[in-house]
């Protein structure tokens, strides 16, 4: 005799008491972050200096807002201050790259309001439209922040692209005849996209004052980065990483800001800012890249990487060296694969167990299979296994 049965087994945090006689178990799964499945208190320490930062802010800001949606508006509020002053110290004290700086600020709030709208969305719990859950408009608001990071970087590669260019034709205007002059003169000429008044134009000296606009920028935005990662590796949220990333891209560019204000003050002839701002722009192009191509797999169903997948077939040794003759046996496990939405994971597999095994038996399994799991991966959400039987 043969029995082959597929069940589907989730998170029991929110189910009453399991009927043995079943045949197909289908729980619904919110998503809790901060408890696991046996009813305590579950937190990562990884990072701690990192974390306690993160613990005292969070401890610190009273509401009733999930930590994600604190973490993102702490960075929206901050980048609100860091626009306001960057875009005035910019103008009054005649830097054009702390007043880019200040635009890549503004672009961060469209990500903040992104990431709070996204985060909030997915953890609404299923619906009669979507059964399955809103977890992937998580992966749907990083994939727009990580086309902000894209859009941010050929801005500011661009815009560093034309400075350069006109700090190189100012440069040839000023050299005497001869073959430096003519070379810089034929690459500034043959320059597509350069309007002719931005060559020749003359601005006003940089107030060396503006560099300190810029030190607060790095020293606050790296700092938004390292809290708002630490809630984004303990929560398992894409967005939020995407967003602590999209932080650290600002740091960036502040620090080019910073470079541009103290080089053109020391050496005014040098065309520092531009350069800078050319590498700032092809790192946060990678970073941007990197998202989009990571959120572009969960879209689309993309199976986990393939170290992802034999953690978790590492988390089931447990049960398959069970020697206790008084539980049911799991013979061997194949076929294991998984896919992500959001901070979830959704895993199949299927467990080959003896013929004699009883509906009862293979109830108790699929517990212990989703609870052994979720005890080594808290992000795993639901597991659906096949049974086979083995003679």
């Amino acid at each position: 005799m043969s029995r082959r049965r597929q069940l589907t087994s989730k998170s029991p945090q929110e189910n009453g008491p399991e009927s043995t006689d079943s045949q197909d178990h289908s729980h619904e799964h919110g998503h809790s972050h901060s408890h696991s499945i046996f009813g305590g208190h579950s937190h990562s320490h990884g990072e701690e200096g990192h974390n306690y930062g993160a613990e005292k802010i969070m401890a610190a800001w009273e509401g009733s807002g999930d930590r994600g949606s604190q973490i993102t508006l702490i960075g929206l509020f901050s980048n609100v201050g860091l626009t306001i002053a960057k875009g005035l110290a910019g103008w009054f004290l005649h830097s054009a790259s702390l007043l880019a700086d200040a635009g890549h600020s503004m672009s961060d709030l469209l990500g903040d309001f992104v990431t709070l709208f996204c985060w909030k969305l997915s953890r609404k719990p299923p619906s009669e439209k979507y059964p399955y859950g809103f977890a992937k408009f998580e992966t749907l608001g990083t994939t727009t922040v990580s086309l902000l990071l894209i859009g941010g970087a050929l801005g500011i590669g661009f815009h560093s692209y034309h400075l350069l260019l006109s700090a190189l034709a100012e440069t040839a205007h000023t050299l005497p005849s001869g073959p430096v002059q003519e070379i810089l003169h034929n690459v500034t000429s043959i320059a597509p996209g350069v309007p002719e008044s931005l060559m020749h134009s003359h601005t006003h000296a940089v107030d060396p004052n503006a560099a300190w606009f810029a030190a607060i920028s790095v020293i606050a935005k790296e700092w938004l980065y390292r809290i708002t990662k630490t809630v984004a590796d303990e929560e398992n949220s894409p967005v939020l990483l995407a967003n602590a990333i999209h932080h650290r891209s600002d740091a960036y560019s502040s620090f080019v800001a910073l470079f541009a204000i103290l080089g053109s003050w020391i050496f005014p002839k040098v065309p520092l800012d531009p350069i800078g701002g050319l590498l700032v722009s092809f790192v946060i192009l990678q970073q941007g890249i990197g998202l989009f191509v990571g959120a572009w797999g969960d879209l689309t169903d993309a199976g986990v990487s393939a170290q992802t997948r034999d953690s978790l077939q590492r988390t089931l040794e447990p049960i398959l060296a069970n020697r206790d003759a008084s539980l049911p046996s799991v013979l061997s496990i194949s076929g294991l694969r998984a896919r992500r939405a959001g901070s979830l994971l959704y895993v199949d597999l299927v467990a080959q167990v003896p013929s004699d095994s009883t509906v009862k038996d293979l109830v108790v399994l699929e517990n212990q299979i989703l609870a052994t799991m979720k005890e080594k991966r808290k992000e795993v959400t639901e597991v659906r296994v096949k049974f086979e039987a083995v003679h």
